[in-house]
């Protein structure tokens, strides 16, 4: 059939309207006339592929990755960079008006000037066939996996190092996994900082050949069976700088894949915060402390939360590294214990980072008692985000603003920070 794509969605898919129905195209661009074939029929919505293009938007570019119409872990590379941004801020401000009511308060995206190899971070796929094994990423909606020799994505050692286990992939030992209970992956993540690797064999072991190979080139080297962690060789944890301040990232840690954007992150927390030295901050889901210790080198006190008590663990530690009395983490979840510490802190600026998912409407309510003067909310998930912020402004707070950042360039994933102030 012959579609016109009128718009795109969260996904990064292109939509079009057929017989009554939406159709999501993957690797259409708005203003393209194609000729696609349905491959997903539902009673609301179908979805196809490209199998024709008709009318060819003048934004389409060849793809760096060669992978990329197969891998599926991006979906932008065929749209210019410049697009790619604006598309990005006309999902937010789409989602936003459906979900929020809001219009017209979204920011342009911060982009970045070179938008390739930044991620710190990668996990490939181990599968193990009769004769072979094979590592790369899955295809999107699918356990298929698709090999990869070379990433565009990732940081140029990530890239040196993931070819040399793929190289001698015989030396890596997959379990067996019959039953489909767990994957054998391969972690990597490189810190910004001199010769911070670390690598994680999940499910799988290395032989002493390939151990040694990568003892050249990597620090810190684990293995995890069935969610024992050992280490097998180097240190325990790598180094990160972010803001003003150094981590100390260990294995399970969570830290922004793109080590560039995360600056400009800091930095829009930094502007929305107006801070004089005098405010006690809140930091929810805090994991280990990347907002709590750089907005705490210039605020009178910072309390982290979390549920994970790993990356509390950790947040102390770095605020040890980093010299800060002033920051205090606690371990627990936001519902069970901003009840109580509310009674004895008075905060006035808070800030929440949580998972995907978003904030349950109880802790919405519970964020709104505290009666803030400033709120920043950190998602990568424009859904999530707004349904939270709906709640908050009906708790009687006001949206000043959201800055898109461009965390994820090639991907439809975005990151925002939401400016929300205390209407008096």
């Amino acid at each position: 059939m012959e579609l016109f794509i009128e718009n795109i969605n969260h996904t990064g898919e292109g939509v079009a309207r057929h017989a009554g129905k939406v159709v999501f195209v993957a690797y259409a661009i708005p203003g393209e006339t194609v000729r696609v074939e349905l491959t997903e029929e539902k009673k609301h919505y179908c979805r196809g592929i490209v199998k024709d293009i008709i009318t060819e938007s003048p934004y389409r570019v060849e793809a760096k990755c060669p992978h990329y119409y197969h891998c599926g872990g991006c979906s932008f590379q065929h749209i210019e960079y410049k697009e790619q941004l604006l598309l990005k801020q006309k999902i937010v401000e789409d989602i936003f008006k459906r979900m929020a009511g809001v219009d017209s308060l979204i920011k342009p995206v911060i982009g970045m000037k070179e938008p390739w190899y930044y991620r710190n971070k990668v996990v490939w796929h181990l599968t193990q066939e009769v004769n072979s094994k094979k590592i790369g990423f899955y295809r999107f909606r699918s356990r298929q996996l698709v090999e990869i020799d070379h990433c565009p994505l990732l940081l140029p050692k990530l890239n040196k190092v993931s070819l040399l286990i793929k190289e001698m992939l015989s030396e890596v030992k997959v379990m067996n996994n019959s039953n489909n209970s767990y994957d054998s992956s391969v972690m990597i993540r490189q810190s910004n900082q001199q010769d911070g690797m670390m690598l994680i064999f999940n499910n799988c072991s290395v032989g002493e050949k390939l151990l040694r190979k990568l003892e050249g080139e990597v620090p810190s080297i684990y293995e995890q069976q069935e969610g024992k962690l050992k280490l097998l060789s180097g240190q325990k944890w790598i180094r990160q700088r972010a803001g003003q301040c150094l981590f100390y990232l260990g294995p399970h840690d969570f830290f922004q894949v793109n080590a560039e954007q995360n600056e400009r992150l800091i930095d829009t927390i930094f502007h929305y915060l107006h801070l004089t030295g005098e405010e006690k901050v809140l930091d929810a889901y805090c994991g280990v402390g990347t907002f709590s210790l750089n907005v705490g080198r210039y605020s009178a006190s910072v309390v982290g939360i979390d549920s994970n008590h790993l990356a509390i663990r950790e947040a102390k530690r770095n605020a040890l590294l980093n010299g800060l009395e002033n920051c205090h983490f606690i371990s627990g979840y936001c519902e069970e214990i901003l009840p109580t510490i509310a009674i004895k802190e008075q905060f006035n600026r808070v800030i929440v980072d949580p998972p995907r998912a978003g904030l349950q409407e109880e802790v919405t309510s519970q964020l709104s008692s505290i009666l803030p003067e400033i709120l920043e909310y950190v998602s990568c998930n424009p859904a999530t985000l707004s349904r939270d912020v709906k709640q908050f402004l009906a708790n009687g707070y006001q949206l000043v603003e959201v800055q898109p950042i461009d965390m994820f360039p090639q991907t439809n994933n975005i990151e925002n920070v939401v400016f929300i102030l205390q209407m008096n």
